[in-house]
């Protein structure tokens, strides 16, 4: 299992996705970047993907 914390990117946010590939984390994270957040598409930069694929952790649950 691969967990993700929205708090990790340097958000003041309790979001916490969790799924079997990173894969999974993005498409959670892009959801709530859009609904939570009020992001774009387009506001979701590379710099931003790559900042939250590196803080894509394995969790024991």
């Amino acid at each position: 299992m691969l967990k993700f914390k929205c708090r990790d990117v340097g958000f003041d946010c309790g979001f916490v996705a969790k799924g079997k590939t990173e894969e999974d984390i993005l498409a959670q994270c892009g959801e709530h970047a859009t609904k939570d957040h009020g992001m774009k598409p387009e506001d979701v930069t590379q710099e931003l993907k790559d900042k939250i694929k590196s803080n894509i952790h394995k969790s024991l649950f």
